[in-house]
């Protein structure tokens, strides 16, 4: 399967671990287009971000290989980080404003992928120099449309 341009619809939650029982999570959604591939039994996904997430100039790449994905931002922001279910990652996070320690314990990951598409979906919580920050959602589905 060579590359494939694609469909592909982000959708992010955030909630802070002080939050109010009915306070509403924090939702961020976009759609883009970007390319998606399969190599060597692993599925890659790479999308420009958008200025709703804060990160205009950052390519996203997502990996899915076996039971883990690894994303890769490249661009004005840095970071380079695994989700493997129950096992707490770091990375260093490189923006233009300094660098930072971030951590994600992943509570949850399912991946759908077949060569027209699927989904990946991450709960996660998230660490900011060992301190939680917040609790994390991701969800990226893929679509082949017909692009005119």
């Amino acid at each position: 399967m060579g590359n494939k341009t694609v469909r592909i619809q982000v959708i992010g939650t955030q909630s802070l671990p002080d939050r109010e029982p009915d306070t509403p999570e924090e939702r961020i959604e976009f759609v883009t287009v970007g390319t998606y591939h399969l190599r060597l039994a692993d599925f890659y996904v790479i999308y420009q971000e958008s200025e709703l997430t804060g990160m205009a100039g950052v390519t996203t790449s997502l990996r899915v290989h076996g039971g883990r994905v690894t994303l890769n931002r490249m661009g004005a922001a840095e970071l380079k980080q695994e989700f493997e279910l129950g096992v707490l990652h770091r990375s260093v996070y490189n923006t233009s404003f300094g660098s930072l320690w971030l951590s994600v314990l992943t509570k949850r990951i399912e991946t759908d992928l077949t060569a027209q598409g699927g989904r990946i979906s991450l709960d996660y919580d998230l660490f900011i120099d060992d301190k939680l920050v917040s609790h994390n959602g991701l969800a990226i589905i893929i679509k082949e449309e017909p692009f005119r």
